[in-house]
């Protein structure tokens, strides 16, 4: 097995038919490295990453409790092509963004929270 020891992630490349994605780090001796995937992996990255920085700040710090929290500067509610679906989309002030498709159940949900919270009548921040 190949081990590439990075210490920092410096760029990465989609190709240009969308098949593969290509993540750039830099090694301690600022060697470069590369990990290509296909892009059908980077789905499942995606579903995998919170639990690996989960499960590192935890045992990093030995806290249970922590987990990695983004501000949420931004929210967008749009419709889905999926019949009584909406997409949550938010998006933090350095561009991260994460959507999901959810229903009116669980916006309700988020709305009865909000309701119950002491800073549910103060003014929204501009």
């Amino acid at each position: 097995m190949t081990v590439i020891n990075g210490t920092t992630l410096t760029t990465f490349e989609v190709a240009a038919d969308g098949s593969t994605v290509s993540i750039h780090v830099a090694e301690h001796d600022s060697k470069p490295g590369s990990l290509v995937l296909p892009s059908e992996c980077i789905q499942a990255m995606i579903m995998t990453l919170p639990e690996m920085m989960r499960q590192a700040l935890q045992r990093r710090y030995r806290d249970p409790s922590l987990r990695l929290v983004y501000p949420a500067d931004h929210l967008h509610v749009e419709c889905s092509t999926e019949p009584g679906k909406l997409i949550l989309t938010l998006t933090s002030g350095n561009g991260f963004a994460v959507s999901f498709a959810v229903d009116a159940r669980q916006i309700a949900v988020i709305a009865n929270a909000a309701a119950r919270a002491d800073w549910a009548t103060a003014p929204l921040p501009n």
